[in-house]
């Protein structure tokens, strides 16, 4: 934890190292190293965070286990300004971005590292720009090859669609009403 209040005027660097962080998701961080410096700057705080690690997750589309090298390279402006949070009629401007509020008096820089992963680390991975991702019907991965299911317009219909097929085969529509 670092004291905001207790900051030199010349700042504080630390650095650190995680051997695994879990993240949400079924994802983690291997093989974390870390630094964050934060600085005293007119009333707020600057900070600034930079790491690399190995994010280990699984494509979003076939499920294949997945490793990518991850950088964090942020800097901000941290603030006790109340006006920085909206309160309905304060209008965020491009410049208010890159300030997050601050109300604490400490700062935990572990979960700032976190934090700053987190926003990071890819929303929809894909192991290969043109994976084909799995059969909905057997599941087998079709960047493997092709399963032996039929394609979707020779399937039979769900019972879903049978009833709703027969219940609208009834109705008559008449084009002048």
């Amino acid at each position: 934890m670092i004291d905001l209040h207790k900051l030199p005027p010349e700042g504080i660097r630390q650095t650190g190292t995680t051997e695994k962080l879990e993240l949400e998701g079924d994802v983690s961080l291997r093989d974390l190293a870390w630094s964050v410096f934060v600085l005293p700057s007119d009333g707020d705080i600057f900070l600034e965070v930079k790491g690399q690690a190995l994010w280990q997750g699984c494509c979003s589309r076939c499920l294949a286990p997945l490793d990518r090298p991850l950088l964090v390279e942020s800097q901000f402006l941290g603030s006790k300004d109340a006006d920085l949070v909206g309160r309905g009629s304060h209008a965020l401007g491009s410049q208010d971005l890159d300030v997050v509020f601050l109300p604490e008096d400490s700062l935990d820089e572990a979960e700032l590292v976190r934090e700053q992963f987190e926003l990071q680390a890819p929303m929809h991975p894909l192991c290969a720009e043109d994976c084909k991702g799995l059969c909905p019907n057997c599941g087998k991965n079709w960047n493997k090859g092709l399963c032996h299911c039929r394609p979707e317009a020779d399937q039979i219909p769900s019972a879903l669609n049978r009833a709703l097929t027969k219940a609208l085969a009834g109705i008559k529509l008449d084009p002048e009403s």
